[in-house]
């Protein structure tokens, strides 16, 4: 069956077709960075990894693309006489790929800034007030939501109903808008702000609103007509739908194919948010469980369900995974130190029946003593993920997978090439997950796709012989439940800029 995604702008699956046969182009809306990542962020942009990776796991090439608004209220209200707005942003920046790579995020092709396009959006705010859908007051540019027909079908919402103050931006001044819901294109600045000139009489100075930053980096690097959009479900309104009344009249409709709104991540019901104080870091998460428990505790749940959040949930999900990690372990020491054995050759994606062209290399995973369990689950993964990446009946589907592989004595075959396909049809398939456990040696292909590849050596270690010494020390200390002194060196190395990951055949370490 073909692939099918809720859309949000029509409320339904709808068969997904790409613009270009092949080809995938997405723009995800992506941080603020006036404050480093979260969980919260982290389930929203673990979603859209997965995503892209199912769609290359498919067989599509994907132009995936994620912004930073580096300039904001909340970034300049940060900035202070030792660290300017755009320090700020920086640091974020910085911070938010680090996390990322800890996640194991794949790399976006493109990773863009709003203050890198503000001669796009000038000249997009022209347009608009050329076209009648904008108005200037006291240097300030309004788009004007009455002047677009099709306003709120995104969201449900109409004009009538707009509530004062939506977005949660601050410094917003209503009193001089002509319809409450009326949304800024172009703000002027305070003395000290970053300002830029736009050679226009009424509104000569200022920084652009936080709407036409995305229409304008969208448009410029995938063109007028793409086929993915998406942030988080709070990016649906006002967000996305002031882009699209703004982008629609200047490039026609549709702008964008489909529309993707992963929901919240809850701490029991309650919203996570920095102004309610409630967040939980990065740090925090991986100082608690390893980037396999926490992508897999990501993908138990429907992205278009809220996810609620405890450290218990998360220790439950992760004994459950354990299950299927424990035999990526057992395999892995069978196959291990072993000689090779080449397994069946296959043919070219593009040479096989459509019905069999992914996953590309599915010839080595259907081999051998227990080909018919893998094939039975291959086909199971693809029917959830194809359901509009029904994550959860996909995570079933290992669970039996994984059971049956049980039954049918995996644990006493001594074949290689079988023991080696299975290994291989789990990494690859943990992999659309963003669980990224394979040692090199045992799948290398795979492994080199991987977000953040594991150093070569021994269990894919480095060779520094300090780091290696503390990671000794480390497992010593956890071994020996010292879990306080564990954490410390864990903190240690993470400070000199090494990310350790703990995987079933011991721990890896790269240099971030």
């Amino acid at each position: 069956m073909p692939l099918k995604v809720h859309n949000t702008l029509t409320r339904k699956k709808e068969p997904f077709v790409s613009a270009q046969p092949k080809i995938v182009r997405i723009y995800t809306c992506g941080l603020t960075v006036y404050a480093p990542m979260h969980i919260g962020h982290a389930r929203t942009y673990c979603f859209w990894d997965v995503f892209r990776r199912y769609l290359e796991y498919r067989g599509y090439h994907v132009l995936s693309i994620i912004n930073y608004t580096d300039i904001d209220d909340r970034i300049m209200q940060r900035a202070n006489e030792r660290e300017g707005a755009v320090d700020v942003a920086e640091r974020n920046i910085a911070a938010f790929r680090r996390d990322c790579r800890k996640l194991h995020i794949k790399d976006y092709a493109v990773y863009t800034r709003a203050t890198d396009f503000v001669d796009e959006q000038v000249d997009m705010v022209k347009r608009l007030i050329d076209k009648g859908h904008a108005y200037t007051v006291n240097g300030e540019v309004f788009y004007e939501v009455s002047t677009c027909a099709s306003y709120g079908e995104l969201s449900g919402r109409k004009v009538d109903e707009q509530e004062v103050g939506a977005s949660g931006r601050v410094e917003e001044d209503f009193a001089r808008k002509r319809h409450p819901a009326d949304f800024s294109l172009w703000k002027p600045t305070a003395a000290g702000q970053p300002s830029w000139q736009t050679g226009a009489d009424a509104w000569p100075t200022g920084r652009p609103g936080w709407h036409i930053e995305c229409s304008a980096m969208s448009t410029a690097l995938l063109g007028d007509h793409f086929d993915v959009h998406g942030g988080g479900i709070d990016n649906m309104f006002p967000h996305h739908e002031n882009e699209i009344a703004q982008s629609e009249p200047l490039c026609g409709r549709p702008w964008v194919r489909y529309w993707l709104h992963p929901e919240h991540l809850d701490l029991k019901e309650v919203k996570m948010s920095k102004s309610l104080g409630n967040v939980v870091s990065i740090e925090e998460l991986l100082s608690r469980h390893e980037h396999d428990e926490a992508r897999w505790f990501f993908v138990t749940h429907h992205y278009r369900c809220k996810l609620p959040f405890g450290w218990d949930l998360l220790q439950q999900s992760a004994q459950g995974y354990a299950r299927i990690k424990k035999l990526a372990a057992v395999l892995a020491e069978k196959l291990r130190g072993a000689a090779d054995e080449p397994l069946a050759p296959g043919a070219y994606a593009s040479q096989r029946p459509e019905e069999e062209r992914f996953p590309r290399m599915r010839h080595q995973y259907v081999h051998g003593r227990f080909k018919e369990h893998t094939e039975r689950f291959i086909g199971r993964f693809i029917e959830a993920m194809d359901d509009d990446l029904n994550t959860p009946n996909a995570v079933a589907a290992f669970f039996d997978y994984v059971s049956a592989l049980y039954s049918a004595g995996i644990e006493q075959c001594d074949d290689r090439a079988s023991l080696l396909a299975v290994y291989r049809a789990i990494a690859r398939h943990l992999w659309v997950f963003g669980v990224e456990i394979a040692e090199p040696a045992l799948y290398p292909v795979l492994v080199a796709d991987y977000a953040l590849v594991p150093s070569e050596g021994e269990a894919g270690r480095g060779g520094d012989a300090a780091v290696d010494r503390l990671i000794a020390m480390r497992q010593a200390a956890r071994k020996a439940k010292d879990f306080a002194k564990a954490d410390a060196i864990r903190t240690l190395l993470a400070e000199a800029g090494v990310v350790l990951e703990d995987t079933p055949s011991g721990p890896r370490w790269t240099s971030s």
